[in-house]
């Protein structure tokens, strides 16, 4: 346990890349090959932060993929026995460091309180497991977070390798890193399954609301709400609609290109209707300014979805 906190606060064992180029021209290559900013214009998977001879910061950036507890590449470039090399450490962003240590601090002090508390009271008791429950969701939180980005130290050594043309056995703790990571990049890319699991869950859900004749449920205080289609040329509509979802869902899977084209159609769709929906209801009162500010905020994020899906054309074929 205390090996792994370790481990998760200082990094990995310190990692060399030898460049086949002076100082200048090795941060310049470098530099070249990522992008100082990732969010909110990155669109496809790439390299990300600062690079200059006394401090290189990167992260491995996955559009409309956050994590905070992913490794960065800390280090600087150094000169040493007429060589020029890259080095650093893969290690988790300083802040998220600080705010769990902040975070772990305060929960095992609460254990300890609520532990003398509950000596004195047995009504206390509540209070130490709880801080011992948080304890431990926040180092599942963080195991998860580290073993969704397990892969990001190989992928960020190849980008570095490729940028200074360094074999790939330079990275100490373990070697032909970066060809396990072109090995890698020949598979299916996370997100088609993703994405062909969102369009078949809204699809399966469309289908039963059609069948049902069950247009919306609501569950609050006062007992369920239940809204039905106003007629049965809806219900086929609805039906219909999510067949076609299924469609796309298949489409996507196989990573056809009618699937990635259907996704444009959606998102348009989509944006008018955001658009077009405040002015045509009858029942927003003073609600209809909110509701078209949010319709707004709508377009935009469709936008943003629709040059990241753009940027997704080479993983579909005819």
């Amino acid at each position: 346990m205390f090996r792994w906190i370790k481990h998760v606060w200082v990094g990995s064992e310190p990692v060399e890349f030898v460049s086949a180029f002076g100082v200048t021209e090795s941060v310049e290559r470098l530099r070249a090959t990522t992008r100082r900013w990732s969010f909110p214009f990155a669109t496809q998977e790439c390299a990300a932060g600062t690079v200059r001879e006394n401090r290189v910061s990167l992260q491995r950036v996955i559009p409309m993929v956050g994590n905070s507890f992913k490794p960065f590449f800390i280090g600087r470039f150094e000169q040493r026995q007429g060589k020029v090399v890259l080095r650093g450490r893969f290690t988790m962003m300083l802040l998220v460091k600080v705010f769990m240590a902040f975070w772990f601090g305060m929960l095992a002090l609460f254990t300890v309180a609520g532990s003398v508390a509950a000596t004195a009271s047995p009504k206390a008791l509540m209070f130490p497991l709880a801080a011992v429950g948080m304890l431990g969701f926040g180092v599942g939180l963080t195991a998860l977070g580290r073993w969704f980005s397990r892969n990001d130290p190989v992928w960020l050594t190849d980008v570095i390798c490729t940028a200074l043309r360094a074999p790939s056995d330079t990275y100490a703790p373990g070697r032909n890193a970066a060809a396990a990571g072109h090995a890698a990049a020949g598979g299916t890319p996370t997100f088609i399954y993703a994405m062909t699991g969102l369009f078949v869950l809204f699809g399966f859900l469309g289908l039963v609301s059609a069948i049902t004749g069950i247009q919306t449920y609501r569950g609050g205080p006062g007992g369920s709400v239940i809204t039905h289609y106003a007629n049965d040329t809806l219900r086929m509509v609805a039906g219909a609609a999510s067949i076609a979802m299924l469609l796309v869902a298949h489409g996507i899977y196989r990573r056809m290109l009618f699937a990635w084209r259907a996704g444009f159609v959606l998102l348009a769709a989509s944006m008018a209707y955001s658009v077009i929906d405040p002015f045509i209801r009858t029942d927003l009162g003073d609600a209809r300014v909110p509701a078209l500010a949010f319709g707004g905020l709508s377009v935009l994020i469709g936008v943003v979805w629709g040059r990241w899906w753009h940027a997704q054309r080479h993983h579909f074929h005819d």
